[in-house]
C-alpha cells in the first residue's frame, strides 16, 4: 500500500480518497465514513489516519501533514445605508371576551364536559351491529345496574377492541361514543 502526500491527496477524487481513508481506518481498527463533506476535511483527516496505520502496513510514514490552506474569499465591504426611524407601534388594546357557561352533561353540545358520575341508562332500544362499539357500550349498560358513565367507560376501554385493526379503544372515543347515543336518544343520562 502505498503512502500518499497531501498533494497526492488533492489529486484524488472525494471518492477515492474516501476508499483510503476507510481502508486505513480498518488497518487500525478506526470508524469508517462514507463520504467526506470538502476535499480539505478528506485530505487532512486521510494524512492523520495514514500516519497512525503506517506502522501497521510496513510502509514508509509521510512526513506529518502539512497545514491545508485554501484561500479565502475576497469580501468588499458593502456601503453602510443607515436605516430610516421605525415609529413604535401603537398598543393593541384587547376587550376581555366572555367565556361560554359550561353546559350541563346530556346537553347536545358537542364540546361539553360528561359528568363521569352520571348514571347512564337505555332510553330506547336500538339495533346494533355484532362487534361494534354501539354493541359494546349498550353490553356495559346492561351489565351494571344503575352504571355511572365511567363504569360504562371503564368496562368497554377494557373489554373491546376495534374489529380490523384489534387495537383497544380509547378513553375519550367511548365518552363521545356515549356523548352520540345520548343525543341520539338511545341513552340518557339520569
Amino acid at each position: 500500500m502505498n503512502t500518499y502526500n497531501q498533494a497526492d491527496l488533492f489529486s484524488l477524487k472525494l471518492a477515492e480518497i474516501a476508499d483510503l481513508y476507510n481502508y486505513c481506518a480498518r488497518v487500525t481498527g478506526n470508524k469508517t465514513v462514507t463520504k467526506f463533506r470538502d476535499k480539505a476535511t478528506a485530505v487532512k483527516r486521510t494524512l492523520e489516519i495514514q500516519a497512525i496505520a503506517a506502522p501497521f502496513m510496513d510502509v514508509e510514514p509521510v512526513a506529518a501533514p502539512e497545514p491545508v490552506v485554501t484561500p479565502e474569499p475576497v469580501v468588499t465591504p458593502e456601503p453602510v445605508v443607515t436605516p430610516e426611524p421605525v415609529a413604535a407601534p401603537e398598543p393593541v388594546v384587547t376587550k376581555p371576551t366572555k367565556t361560554p357557561k359550561k353546559a350541563k352533561a346530556g346537553n347536545s353540545k358537542g364540546n361539553s364536559k360528561t359528568d363521569m358520575t352520571s348514571l347512564l341508562e337505555i332510553a330506547k332500544e336500538r339495533n346494533n351491529k355484532e362487534g361494534s362499539i354501539a354493541e359494546a357500550v349498550f353490553a356495559a349498560v346492561n351489565h351494571f345496574s344503575n352504571p355511572t358513565v365511567q363504569q360504562v367507560v371503564d368496562q368497554v376501554v377494557s373489554t373491546y377492541s376495534k374489529p380490523r385493526s384489534n387495537q383497544p379503544v380509547t378513553f375519550g372515543f367511548v365518552v363521545s361514543t356515549i356523548r352520540f347515543f345520548v343525543k341520539e336518544g338511545s341513552l340518557k343520562f339520569s
